[in-house]
């Protein structure tokens, strides 16, 4: 069977991502098992200061949280990610109940920002996602159909 290699950097200093970001973890830890793969390895960084471990094989998912709370964060995305490796990425801003209308803005940045590292804009998974479990599992679940395909 296939194994499964998710790397998550976030932006600890945010509340909301944090919260979001575990709640994706739990949905991807679901969807893997649903999947058949037999083997996940999960990779945990800080988006502001990544220590780029040595993932084995590259990530099949790479996932960069920032929260509507601390929008400056969104300058690190894509500072950690592995460009060459094939696979998905997830921007994902979170957003509490009323979402700024900024939020939509600091999702492109995100975006841009890998597609400027290379990354082809066809491999991005973008989403605003509140910090609520079946949201984000279902999130969870789009971004492994992506690796599936």
């Amino acid at each position: 069977m296939a194994e499964a290699s998710i790397a998550v950097f976030v932006d600890y200093g945010s509340p909301l991502a944090r919260r979001v970001a575990g709640d994706i973890w739990s949905g991807l830890a679901r969807a893997v098992l649903d999947a058949g793969y037999s083997r996940t390895s999960a990779f945990w960084e800080s988006l502001e200061e990544p220590e780029l471990p040595a993932i084995p094989g590259g990530p099949t998912v790479q996932i960069f949280v920032v929260g509507q709370d601390r929008p400056e964060a969104v300058e690190e995305v894509g500072e950690a990610s592995e460009p060459g490796v094939s696979g998905v990425y997830g921007v994902v801003v979170a957003v509490p109940h009323r979402p700024s209308p900024l939020a939509g803005s600091l999702l492109y940045q995100g975006v841009e920002r890998l597609k400027g590292r290379g990354v082809r804009a066809g491999v991005i998974e973008p989403a605003l996602l509140h910090a609520l479990p079946s949201e984000c599992e279902a999130y969870a679940r789009r971004l492994l159909g992506h690796v599936r395909r």
